[in-house]
């Protein structure tokens, strides 16, 4: 485990809520100079706890849904697993691949389309059969979902500020919006890269600085970016990513569940989700198993008669994030 400080859970936090903000503007906030924030988060990339930048887009808004496969394996060999992740990391389509550990094996986020877009759901099909026609035989079971939205929270326990409260980001509402080749073409960069110089991504893109900026100050502004992330590597720090799924027995409970779990500063997304038999599905960064099962317990204890059951899983390994892979 690497050993990080007081500032440095600070950087990661600011990075977290917004990996586009100036090294300055964290400086500021962190009380660190530029030029030590800088070499702070080299070191911190260097050892590996820094991923990469990935801006978390609204594809909705697009015309993109997102489906999400959970896998388990059956008959799995460590050729075949090797075999299976390189097809599914090269593959256009899918926006994330993560090992996992507890009631599935394996997480696939992949993007398909709605009635607009009929390349992306031809792409979608393709990559289904031909996925299937591989592997089939080494899943024991498939379960699907279509992503529906996510509310976003602070990671607060960062701060160290046991009194501070997380605010949350929601899906937008509205309509469908028109981009156009250049829109499309800086949210492939900023999907990968967050924190690309404004000067960088014009010049990759053959335009101009002022464009770009007024670009993306407009796509904000349209609420396409869910946030500009940071990719974090838990275990690397003493935490582990955990996904909570909850069966409830008595559905009308479902928003009390969510008002109390958001003043839990290790909460970090609310999923939503249909097609896979899943009521409530909690994303947390927690220490370990034992500060997980202390938040069943307490779910547990607070609603008795409101839940059926729990199942959980943890993240072991990303493979591939993407948030807008095309």
């Amino acid at each position: 485990m690497i050993k990080i400080d007081v500032k440095d859970k600070k950087i990661l936090y600011e990075l977290v809520n917004n990996s586009r903000q100036p090294l300055s503007i964290i400086g500021k906030k962190v009380g660190l100079s530029r030029e030590v924030i800088g070499y702070r988060i080299n070191r911190l990339e260097n050892e590996g706890v820094i991923i990469n930048y990935p801006a978390l887009i609204y594809c909705g808004c697009i015309g993109l849904s997102l489906a999400r496969f959970y896998i388990n394996f059956q008959f799995m060999n460590p050729k075949t697993k090797h075999e299976l992740l390189e097809f599914l990391k090269n593959n256009e389509i899918v926006a994330m691949v993560a090992e996992l550990s507890g009631c599935y094996d394996l997480q696939v986020n992949l993007y398909t389309s709605s009635i607009y877009n009929f390349e992306i759901g031809l792409k979608f099909n393709n990559f289904y059969d031909e996925l299937q026609k591989k592997y089939r035989r080494y899943f024991d079971e498939q379960i699907g979902a279509i992503f529906t939205g996510a509310n976003m929270f602070d990671l607060v326990f960062l701060l160290g500020d046991k009194d501070a409260k997380s605010s949350y980001i929601g899906p937008p509402i509205g309509k469908q919006f028109e981009i156009d080749d250049l829109d499309l073409n800086i949210l492939r960069k900023l999907g990968k890269n967050a924190r690309i110089p404004t000067a960088q991504l014009a010049k990759e893109l053959n335009t101009t600085v002022t464009t770009v900026h007024n670009r993306i100050k407009r796509l904000e502004e349209k609420n396409l970016f869910m946030k500009f992330w940071t990719n974090i590597e838990w275990t690397k720090i003493g935490y582990r990513q955990f996904d909570i799924e909850i069966n409830l027995k008595d559905y009308g409970k479902k928003n009390e569940i969510i008002n109390y779990i958001r003043n839990n500063q290790h909460v970090l997304f609310i999923m939503h989700s249909i097609g896979r038999g899943v009521d409530l599905d909690f994303e947390f960064i927690l220490r370990d198993i034992t500060h997980l099962q202390e938040i069943i317990t307490d779910l547990s204890d607070k609603f008795p008669e409101s839940i059926k059951n729990f199942r959980y899983f943890s993240t072991d390994k990303i493979y591939k994030w993407n948030h807008f892979p095309f």
